[in-house]
């Protein structure tokens, strides 16, 4: 819960992201006569990444517990998304993804003009690939929490949370674009709060400040 909370300004904010950067995107995706499974394909391959980043993160935790992984990974998360918070605050680009992102970006496209709702399906499954500074956010707070079961539900949270964007896009995508207006400092503010509790986090694990809780199930840091 504790994750999900700390998530959801990105969950909800990430909504004019999404409109404002694929809404001529979500054009094309609205004439396919499948287009409801490209959100099927979405929402399955986002709560499978969060899945994923969690499992990644527990093994890391459980196999490095003596070197003090969790903390040194919760410092190091913390900088990484500061500095995203940073650039993005400044509107400076984020730097671009490697090999497989600029294979799905280039790769992708054709799926949407495809006969039948496979190809539409696997295009919404290969979204998780293309570059994205919220994706990047969430799924790496998803490894430091290293909660398979949190990590999937708050890679379902993204995906449904930020499909209204989406469709609405499909018939508004030029109205949306205006609203990335305030983008730059609402993403940013939000990013910036999830550094500062993972550095909290590391430094608490560390025992260099002592862990905070509100009440006996909201664990801050």
């Amino acid at each position: 819960m504790t994750l999900f909370l700390s998530l959801l300004p990105i969950y909800l904010l990430g909504n004019l992201h999404c409109a404002g950067m694929c809404g001529p995107l979500m054009v094309l995706v609205g004439r396919n006569p499948y287009r409801s499974a490209y959100f099927f394909g979405r929402l399955l391959a986002y709560s499978l990444a969060g899945l994923i980043a969690a499992e990644m993160g527990l093994f890391m935790f459980q196999a490095l517990e003596k070197v003090h992984f969790a903390a040194l990974l919760s410092l190091l998360f913390g900088m990484v998304l500061a500095g995203i918070a940073l650039l993005t605050l400044l509107r400076l680009p984020l730097p671009r993804g490697l090999g497989v992102m600029r294979w799905a970006s280039q790769s992708l496209g054709p799926l949407i003009s495809k006969p039948g709702p496979y190809p539409i399906f696997l295009f919404g499954m290969g979204t998780v690939l293309l570059p994205c500074g919220q994706t990047l956010v969430v799924f790496s707070a998803c490894a430091l929490e290293a909660r398979p079961l949190v990590g999937l539900v708050n890679g379902c949270a993204l995906a449904l949370l930020t499909s209204p964007s989406l469709i609405a896009a499909m018939a508004l995508s030029r109205g949306f674009v205006r609203l990335k207006t305030h983008y730059h400092l609402w993403m940013g503010g939000a990013t910036l709060l999830i550094a500062c509790l993972a550095l909290l986090r590391g430094s608490a694990d560390m025992g260099w400040i002592s862990h905070f809780s509100l009440g006996r199930h909201l664990v801050l840091f």
